[in-house]
Order: structure tokens, then sequence, then C-alpha cells
């Protein structure tokens, strides 16, 4: 592009991350400025803008045409919200942009503008809302382990409910895991860490988390059982596993909540189920 530089993005996103959308619309990254001051970028009405960055190195499938207008042709566009701002660097949440790009503008923004082109589509995010609601509220603990943690949303808001807790997020790449780290800092929490780990050989001592949350993340594993197991050793003799899975979305084997309730049987856990909507709620003990 030709335009003047303003400054670049800092963040852990990169060709791989990225694919995964619907994590980055929820992820924090760092605009860092050159030569302008925030001052005259930023202004006290307004909490969202629109910054005008590089466009991915990368493309998105065909079904997903509006992405690669919006983030991967001549220019990257993103509408984000402002989180903070800082000496020479603002923090921004929902920025598509690789780390590294370049960014040419920063805008004030009042309302979104094409609902229907909402990035990623917003069915599975309205499910996990709903049903995540009533699982944070009975996630506590002293420590907590939250498997499969994305970018550390959700590891953050355990963190936030139960402040005087340890919470311990794990991923296995380890670019969303320094991700993670970011997004914390951003927002100062300071209970929660992170590292990036297998969940068929979790790097904990037996015995060593009060709960585990495991939440929409089990129906994307190759051998939901070995995970259990290994889930079931580091979790404390009376301690509590909780799980929320989506019904009708699967990756390769479509589970029934009574399918789910075999599963945790199997792998030597008592259990209660709750159906929320289209997601099944999962409190399983040791037995």
């Amino acid at each position: 592009m030709s335009q003047r530089i303003i400054g670049n993005v800092c963040n852990f996103a990169d060709e791989r991350t990225m694919q995964l959308l619907a994590l980055w619309k929820e992820s924090v990254s760092i605009v860092e400025l050159k030569d302008s001051t925030i001052e005259e970028l930023l202004y006290e009405d307004y909490s969202h803008y629109i910054v005008v960055h590089d466009p991915l190195r990368m493309e998105f499938p065909q079904k997903r045409e509006e992405w690669n207008r919006r983030f991967c042709s001549n220019v990257g566009v993103s509408v984000v919200e402002l989180i903070k701002a800082h000496g020479k660097h603002i923090y921004f949440k929902g920025l598509f942009a690789h780390n590294g790009s370049f960014v040419y503008g920063i805008l004030p923004y009042t309302s979104f503008d094409r609902t229907e082109a909402d990035f990623p589509h917003p069915e599975m995010e309205i499910l996990k809302k709903r049903s995540m609601s009533i699982a944070l509220s009975r996630t506590i603990g002293n420590t907590i382990l939250d498997v499969g943690c994305g970018i550390g949303s959700t590891t953050l808001q355990i963190a936030k409910n139960n402040p005087g807790s340890e919470v311990t997020g794990i991923d296995l790449l380890k670019n969303t895991i320094e991700q993670c780290r970011l997004n914390a800092a951003a927002y100062d929490v300071k209970n929660a860490k992170f590292t990036d780990a297998n969940v068929y050989a979790l790097p904990f001592e037996d015995n060593t988390f009060d709960t585990v949350t495991c939440f929409f993340m089990l129906h994307h594993l190759d051998n939901i059982a070995k995970a259990l197991k290994d889930i079931k050793r580091v979790l404390s003799i009376d301690g509590t596993v909780l799980a929320v899975e989506p019904l009708d979305h699967h990756h390769g084997t479509k589970r029934d909540i009574e399918n789910w309730e075999a599963l945790f049987k199997s792998t030597g856990f008592s259990i209660e189920v709750e159906q929320i909507n289209r997601a099944v709620l999962i409190v399983a003990t040791p037995v």
C-alpha cells in the first residue's frame, strides 16, 4: 500500500492460528504507534474503531468469501473494541491481522455496518454464551484447570470469577498460549497462567486440581476416553470435571446425551447431565 504507516500490530497470530477466526474475534492485539499519538487517534466517546491494516497472508475457503473480501484482498479492515491505551500502545479486541502487520488508519466507529457479514457466524457463539453462563457459575475451586483454552477468554473469566484461586489454561498451540498471556496482561488478570500441553499427557502431578473444565473441546479429539483418563489422573480425589458439549455439532462422530454419559462412566466417573438448549452440561466426579 502507498498510504502512510502509522503503526504495526503486535500479537501471536500466524497463518495457522488465524484459521481459527472465532478465537481472534475475542483476542487482544496491540497497535504500536510510530509518529502518531493516542490523543490524535482516540476519542473519549468511542468504544469501537475501524482499523485499516495489511491483509492476511492467506485465503479462507470459498464458502467464507466475505472473510476473504474483508481481510485478505488489497487491504484488511477490522471493526475492533478499544480495551485500553498507554503511551504508544493501543490494545484492541477483534483485530484480524498477523503479527507485524502495518496499520494505516484508525477511525472511530459507532455501529456495525453489515449484520449479515458477522465474523464468524454467530450461531455457535450464541449457544456457547447461553450454556457457558450456567457452567461458569458452577466453576469453583482453589486450583482450576481449563483444558483446551484456545486464546484464554473462558480461562480469564474463570479467574475473574475466582480471584482467590489459581487457574491454569492449556492448549496445544504455542502461539495461542502466548496470545493467552498477552490477553491476561491486557485485562490485568494475575491469577491465571497458561502453558502449551497435550491433553493425552498432561504435564501435572496426580491429584493436582480441584476442578477441571472442558468447554466445547472434547468433541474435537480423536480419543476422548484417553483424554478423560489423564484428566481423572490430575483431578483431586473429591474433585469435579465440568464439560459442555454441543449436541448437533460434531467432528466425525455424532454423540447424544446417552453417548456422553457412557464415555464418562467408562473412564471411571459418576455423572450428572443437564441439557441446555442444543448443548449438554456434564458434571463428573471420580468413582
